[in-house]
């Protein structure tokens, strides 16, 4: 700290680094009456490097009462080599927390909460004791409303993060703590939903409501009458399918693996229905950051927990030759029916392999019959077959379109061959 004298204009007052929001008018009249005295003990006015008063109010009023027609009159400071808003606010509060006409507890309420939600010198709350001579539990109470809201969004982020399928550690570092907080937020909050699931699913009883048809399916056909997707890509199923999937065979926080993300609709269900989810998709849409690029060809991401329940929405083959991307190993691309299926099997094996005959598992598949060149390639029935050398079938849905897939000309022409066009597709679902 050094000794400066300057001008009394110069000494400016900045109420956005200055901590009081009142001065006491007679302790200012007093210190007017008795300037030479405090000049002599040495006890001057106290600025930052910029001159914006730290400490002292009282006395630069009692100059300004005394001096108001003589801007220039010189006046001793001690000045300290902060500059910085935030220091200074911080040193501020310090030097009117010590000593003299104490800060009221409302202003170093104030002061505590913006010390404590500064982003750049965020101060911990036994600093921010330790600056405004108050007790750590003092500042707690200050900052409950804070602290709270900190809370919520913490574990709010930390459930996120989990549903999502990321590690504790990653969550940990993420929110800022350490993996035991993370560990025991999860285990309240799995205990929480066990056996809730029907809470959960309080949007699906099998009942009507206010008018509208319950998305629940009671049998083996599940017909939706319009698309209800929020985001839309090529080749969309309704997102009430995958609500009854997970409806049936998943409970709150298992994993759930879809490798064909496209729209987002397993993604948005899960958080929904508190599933943990691992989507993937070769060519992800920008609009949807939370789907993972992955190409399902080369193998499971690494990554990826042991699943409770596999989707598989895949391309339909020569159906979608194109309509997603160019990529060779694009199922939509493959050269033949036998590589298609072959993929498919794979991810089926893969599977059980994940699920080692320890874990329980369930993987669902939905699949449309495909026409190449006049021909019809029942898709489902092939993958039925492969599918089922590695996992049990459990239950064959047939799903209807909800709108017409069919072109006029194809509708003239099966009129002329006598021939039936297709307008459903098989949801197949198989255990481990």
């Amino acid at each position: 700290m050094s000794h400066e004298t300057v001008a009394l204009s110069a000494i400016r007052f900045d109420k956005s680094v200055y901590p009081r929001t009142k001065h006491d008018p007679a302790l200012v009249q007093r210190y007017a009456a008795c300037l030479a005295e405090i000049e002599a003990a040495g006890n001057y006015i106290t600025v930052d490097a910029n001159l914006r008063m730290l400490d002292g109010r009282h006395r630069h009023l009692a100059y300004l009462t005394i001096y108001s027609e003589e801007p220039d009159h010189q006046v001793t400071v001690h000045v300290l080599p902060v500059s910085d808003d935030s220091e200074a606010f911080e040193v501020a509060a310090k030097l009117n927390s010590q000593s003299g006409w104490q800060m009221t507890e409302e202003d170093k309420e104030a002061a505590a909460r913006r010390m404590y939600q500064q982003p750049d010198r965020r101060k911990t709350q036994a600093e921010i004791g330790a600056i405004l001579s108050v007790s750590t539990t003092t500042v707690s109470r200050w900052l409950t409303g804070i602290l709270e809201a900190e809370r919520k969004a913490r574990e709010a982020k930390m459930l996120s993060m989990w549903l999502a399928c990321h590690t504790q550690e990653d969550i940990a570092e993420a929110v800022g703590v350490v993996q035991s907080v993370v560990a025991e937020f999860l285990q309240r909050i799995s205990e929480k939903y066990s056996g809730n699931d029907s809470d959960i699913f309080r949007n699906f009883d099998a009942e009507p409501e206010e008018g509208k048809k319950s998305p629940r399916q009671l049998y083996s056909v599940w017909n939706f009458p319009e698309a209800t997707n929020k985001t839309r890509v090529f080749g969309s199923i309704p997102p009430e399918i995958i609500d009854n999937l997970l409806y049936y065979y998943t409970k709150p926080f298992d994993v759930v693996f879809d490798p064909f993300g496209g729209g987002g609709s397993t993604v948005d269900k899960c958080i929904e229905r508190k599933r943990r989810y691992y989507v993937s998709d070769l060519n992800p849409i920008p609009a949807r950051s939370d789907i993972r690029k992955h190409d399902i060809t080369t193998g499971l991401p690494g990554d990826l927990p042991v699943p409770d329940f596999v989707f598989l929405d895949p391309p339909y083959w020569k159906q979608a030759e194109g309509k997603y991307s160019q990529d060779p190993t694009d199922l939509g691309n493959l050269k033949t029916v036998e590589e298609f299926i072959e993929a498919i099997g794979r991810i089926a094996q893969q599977a059980k392999r994940k699920w080692n005959g320890v874990h329980t598992g369930r993987l669902a598949l939905i699949l449309g019959p495909c026409k190449q060149d006049g021909a019809y390639t029942d898709l489902a029935f092939l993958a039925y077959a492969r599918v089922a050398k590695y996992l049990n079938p459990v239950q064959r849905i047939i799903v209807p379109y909800t709108t017409q897939v069919h072109g006029g000309a194809y509708v003239e022409g099966a009129k002329k061959k006598k021939e039936l066009l297709y307008l459903h597709r098989d949801l197949m679902v198989f255990g481990g």
